[in-house]
């Protein structure tokens, strides 16, 4: 089974409360197409998620970071974690008249509970991390019982 989790409220209240707290003030402050920019606070990056006959392929757009930026973990609760970093540039005296690019930590978290987690397979080209979660097999067993 595969479920995506926006928020790690459970483990991470307070950073649950902050992405809401952006997502509210950013609509305050953007009165064209809110709803584009709480879309993009609420899931920082954008997932496809394939369910094949043998695994899942996850597709993750993380254009502009490096390899050694990024980090995917899967643990034994069944959770994958995708999380990218982009340095905070230093404060600068440069006067923006358009400032879109956000810096920081991004991360989802999905729970994928049938995986052989020694198979998972990751890479990153081109802007977008691929990862292959082969599902665990199912025993099909079927024992016939003689009637006696």
């Amino acid at each position: 089974m595969f479920r995506p989790l926006p928020f790690n409220l459970k483990e991470n209240a307070e950073k649950g409360q902050e992405i809401l707290g952006k997502a509210l003030e950013t609509v305050m402050e953007h009165s064209f197409n809110p709803f584009d920019k709480v879309g993009g606070m609420l899931f920082p990056f954008r997932v496809d998620v394939i369910d094949c006959e043998n695994c899942y392929e996850l597709f993750a757009e993380l254009p502009g970071f490096t390899k050694e930026a990024i980090e995917v973990s899967y643990n034994e609760d069944g959770r994958l974690k995708i999380k990218a970093e982009r340095i905070v540039p230093e404060e600068s005296e440069a006067k923006y008249l358009c400032h879109e690019r956000k810096a920081g930590v991004f991360e989802r978290s999905f729970l994928i509970d049938d995986v052989d987690e020694a198979e998972v397979s990751v890479s990153y080209e081109a802007g977008i991390l691929h990862v292959i979660l082969p599902k665990l097999e199912v025993k099909k067993s079927c024992r016939v019982f003689t009637i006696q």
